[in-house]
Parts: structure tokens; C-alpha cells; sequence
């Protein structure tokens, strides 16, 4: 008896005929209305409460002290249920049942929305339209606020009674995101100190970028950045009230993330079947992907709760292809569900990337660069002499311009790669930063692909030791008289504090507002 993908893909479309409907949690935030199987040692959650569930041609029936999957009365293979966790019947010491602080999702990832209210749920303008965040509450299933001390309480007997071996903690949006960050990375730490879990916790983008660093300090290994779907169509119609934070700063958020957190352990959602483009979804997971974020690509599943209670199971087809193609996508990045320490990527059950990504072996290029760098002294800036310094310096600027900040859509190279001087910085030998000065006419020269990657944001200003390096080669030319560049708006006041002025009103360039800037070369070297 053996299983396919496309079986799997199937039975997490359509969901499964259940024995025990009372086993299944109802409503609420993440993998409500399903059951947690394992096949062929695999954890998958099944839908087993949907409609297209209860009618569904896959069954789950008895065999001795197994189940056994069919499909239309014809074996596919044995499984089991997850069963029900001994940590279930605890209390905490305040006296509320463990099950309403925490549950088990998949075989060994505790999870808990920690907060379970969003401050966009009770308004149909901006309510997620497939969330059912406030069921579980309306039932009395879970409590409001779950404290740091009582998390801790949970997460030590959920990992000596069950094996747990990781923790997700998520909640509804707060009224100020940094606030709802900043205490799930209180809870996190609080579990951290009593376990020794690894913990992942779940917010939208914060404002004060300091913060991603202080969460790290406090204990949390992974985040989850839930952008939910890349096409702007979907989100507005979909996620009117996560609408309003556009596509570019999720995009910020997860560069600043990886910078902090190492490429892997920071992820995003990504929801299939609510109507969207394909092609603009493969190009943010792939843009996602190359920053180093795992999309966490995932079935519509219709909760009973939610807007979304009769919407129709995703296309089989549809979503095997995607599974396949962003899977590669994962290969390519050297991306995988087992170099993640905590959350939904560890846990597996929720996604089927689990079969179509290819698990690397260690390399460098999976490690987490250093997160700060000492002083400038560490930074080697020097122009790319080889073919293979020079193909990751295009590498670098394609990361950042065209798959992270999405200013090209394809490609930022252009009829200037030809003769341009590639400058490149340099920490222990590994590509840090990239700019590049090119002849424009006559005695003038521009500078222009100022790219760093996100792990060196955060330390020595690398940008700047790139664009000093560029001004010093231009001096020593003698054929050299002026130096502009065009760079984005928001970097003006950098220029501007490294001695550029501005020529001229800002402008717009693929869509963006740019500046023209000079640096006087008649100056006295600083």
C-alpha cells in the first residue's frame, strides 16, 4: 500500500472521513477543523469538518490498532491518528486547564495564540476573511491572554509528558504590532528559560527595526512574517485590513528579519486557492526564497467560522504544481523544513513542501553570516578582478534590487555592466556589499548599485566604506571631473551626511521617487 503526491495533494484538498468529529478542534487561529495524522511517518493535517470533507472519497477506517486510508473502499496505506497529549489534563497553577493555554499541532510543535483577539476580526472591512480567530473564544475553549508563566508551566510538561520539541507562539494583531512582538517575546522567554525550547514567534512588520534584534536577545530562534498572498488583488479583497501594510514593507520586514534571525529561520504564509495569479505568486515566493524566507505555501482550508465557510477545496492540479515548483525554488535557495529550529516550517503538517524539497546538506551558504562586524578594519573594499567575484557581485545587486526591493522585475543589469568598475566589500572573504561607478560621457562618471546584504545592515556602515571607495578611485583618475549618482529618496540623507549634494528635484525611476546627488572631487579627501 503506498501513498502518491498526488494522493497527498488530494486528500489535503478534498479532507477525509473521520471516526471521531469530536476529536477535531473547532474554529479559532491556525489548523482549526482538521485532524493530525501520521502516514508514512509523515505529519499531515487532514480537513475533516469541511463539507467536501464529510462527502470526501478518502476514509480513515479502523484496522486492529491502526487506521487504514481508502480511497472510494480501495487501500492507499496505514496510519495514525496523533493521540490525544497527557499534558491535556493538566492545570496551571491559576487553576486553567493546559488545553486552553496551548495545544499540540502536528507530532512535537506546541502552539498557542497567546493573545486571541485581533483589533481587525470584528469589522467585515477589515477582517481576514478566512479567519476564525474569536470562535474557540465565543466557545470557551481557550482563554484571552495567556501569561508568560503560564506558557512556561504548559511548554515543560508538554515536552516531558509528549516529546515536544518546539514552540510556536502567534496572536491576533494588537493595536500596535510592536507591542503584540514584544511580549510574545516575553512568553518566549519565559519558555526558553524553564525548557530550553526553541520558540517561534508570529507578528506583521515592525516599526521600530531595533526590535528584531531585541526578540533574538530575549530567546526566540525563528519568526514568522505572514504576508498570507503576494497578489495585491487577493490581499485587498481577501486581507482588506493587512492590505494597508503594503507588499514593500512586508519585503523590508523579512530582509531585516534574515538579518538578524539567519537565512531559514524566518518564514511566511502563503495561502492558495483565494483567486490569485499564479505567476505573481511563484515571483514573491521566489523574491521570498532568495532573501533566505521560507514561504510556507498552504491549501485554502474553508473553516466553518470563517467568511470563507463554503468556499470550494483547491484545484488538486493547481496545487501539486505549485508544491513542485516552489519546492525547486527552496533547492535552489538551499532552503529546508529541517534547518529551521521552531514553528510552522519545523512542524510540517500545515504544508506539503515536506515532499518537494530536496534537503541540502550543510554548506556555507546556509549559515547565518555574522550578525555585526567589529570595525572597518574587518572590511576589505576593493574593485571584483575574477569571473566568480564578479558573478556574485551581480548575484548580490540581482538580491537586492530585483528580489527583494522588486525595482527590476527580471534584471538590473543594463548597457553599463559592460565597462563599469565592480566594487566590492569584503568580511572574512565573504561578499558583504557591492557598488558600481561607470562612465557617462565626456569627463563625467556616475556610481550606482549600492547594495548590502541584510546580515551586514546592522554593523559598520558597509555602505559607506563602499561609496568612499568609489569617490577615492574617482579622484585618482585624472580624466575624471564630476561624480553623480542616482539613488533612491529615502538614502538622501545618507549621501547628504557623507558629503553629496543634491542637483536638481527628485524624480521617479521603475516606479520609485529618486535623487540626482554629486560629490565635489576638488574637495579635501576625508
Amino acid at each position: 500500500m503506498t501513498m502518491t503526491l498526488a494522493d497527498y495533494v488530494a486528500l489535503q484538498s478534498f479532507g477525509a472521513r473521520i471516526i471521531d468529529h469530536e476529536a477535531v478542534r473547532r474554529g479559532g487561529a491556525g489548523p482549526a477543523d482538521a485532524g493530525s495524522y501520521v502516514i508514512d511517518g509523515h505529519p499531515v493535517m487532514i480537513p475533516a469538518l469541511s463539507p467536501s470533507a464529510r462527502s470526501s472519497e478518502y476514509a480513515f477506517v479502523p484496522d486492529g490498532e491502526r487506521l487504514r486510508l481508502e480511497r472510494d473502499g480501495r487501500p492507499l496505506c496505514h496510519a495514525a491518528a496523533v493521540p490525544r497529549p497527557r499534558f491535556y489534563d493538566g492545570c496551571s497553577a491559576d487553576g486553567v486547564p493546559y488545553d486552553k493555554i496551548a495545544r499540540l499541532h502536528g507530532q512535537d510543535c506546541l502552539a498557542s495564540t497567546v493573545i486571541q483577539e485581533c483589533v481587525r476580526f470584528n469589522s467585515r472591512r477589515t477582517r481576514c476573511r478566512f479567519c476564525a480567530i474569536g470562535a474557540s473564544l465565543d466557545r470557551a475553549a481557550t482563554i484571552h491572554t495567556k501569561t508568560p508563566e503560564q506558557l512556561a508551566e504548559v511548554a515543560l510538561a508538554a515536552r516531558d509528558l509528549d516529546g515536544v520539541r518546539h514552540v510556536t507562539l502567534t496572536a491576533g494583531t494588537t493595536a500596535c504590532p510592536d507591542d503584540g512582538a514584544l511580549y510574545l517575546g516575553r512568553c518566549a522567554a519565559a519558555i526558553a528559560a524553564v525548557t530550553g525550547l526553541p520558540v517561534e514567534i508570529q507578528f506583521e512588520p515592525l516599526q521600530d527595526q531595533g526590535l528584531y534584534a531585541r526578540l533574538r536577545d530575549m530567546g526566540v530562534t525563528d519568526v514568522g512574517i505572514h504576508v498570507e498572498s503576494f497578489d495585491p488583488a487577493v490581499r485587498h479583497r481577501m486581507t482588506p485590513g493587512k492590505a494597508e501594510v503594503d507588499l514593500d514593507t512586508y519585503f523590508r520586514a523579512f530582509a531585516a528579519a534574515v538579518a538578524v534571525f539567519g537565512r531559514n529561520k524566518v518564514s511566511t504564509y502563503v495561502i492558495l486557492g483565494l483567486g490569485e495569479d499564479m505567476e505573481v505568486t511563484l515571483d514573491g515566493c521566489r523574491r521570498a526564497a532568495t532573501l533566505g524566507v521560507y514561504p510556507v505555501v498552504v491549501p485554502l482550508r474553508p473553516l466553518l467560522d470563517s467568511c470563507l465557510a463554503e468556499a470550494k477545496p483547491v484545484d488538486p492540479d493547481y496545487l501539486g504544481g505549485m508544491y513542485l515548483a516552489i519546492g525547486k525554488m527552496l533547492t535552489d535557495q538551499g532552503l529546508a523544513a529541517e534547518h529551521s529550529t521552531a514553528g510552522c516550517v519545523r512542524c510540517r503538517a500545515c504544508s506539503l513542501l515536506q515532499f518537494t524539497e530536496t534537503p541540502p546538506t550543510p554548506h556555507p551558504a546556509a549559515i547565518p553570516a555574522p550578525a555585526t562586524v567589529a570595525d572597518a578594519a574587518a572590511v576589505t573594499v576593493r574593485v571584483a578582478e575574477t569571473p566568480d567575484e564578479i558573478e556574485e557581485y551581480l548575484r548580490l545587486r540581482h538580491e537586492v534590487f530585483v528580489s527583494e526591493q522588486g525595482i527590476f522585475p527580471v534584471s538590473d543589469r543594463d548597457v553599463h555592466d559592460t565597462d563599469a568598475l565592480p566594487i566590492i566589500a569584503l568580511v572574512a572573504e565573504r561578499l558583504a556589499g557591492v557598488v558600481r561607478c561607470y562612465h557617462h560621457r565626456g569627463g563625467v562618471w556616475y556610481g550606482g548599485r549600492l547594495a548590502v546584504r541584510p546580515e551586514y545592515r546592522s554593523s559598520v556602515n558597509i555602505g559607506a566604506l563602499l561609496v568612499h571607495k568609489a569617490v577615492e578611485i574617482m579622484r585618482a583618475k585624472p580624466s575624471v571631473k564630476r561624480f553623480l549618482a542616482t539613488v533612491q529618496f529615502q538614502n538622501v540623507r545618507f549621501f547628504q551626511r557623507i558629503g553629496w549634494i543634491r542637483l536638481g528635484k527628485p524624480f521617479l525611476l521603475q516606479g520609485k521617487k529618486h535623487q540626482i546627488m554629486e560629490k565635489q572631487l576638488n574637495e579635501d579627501a576625508s
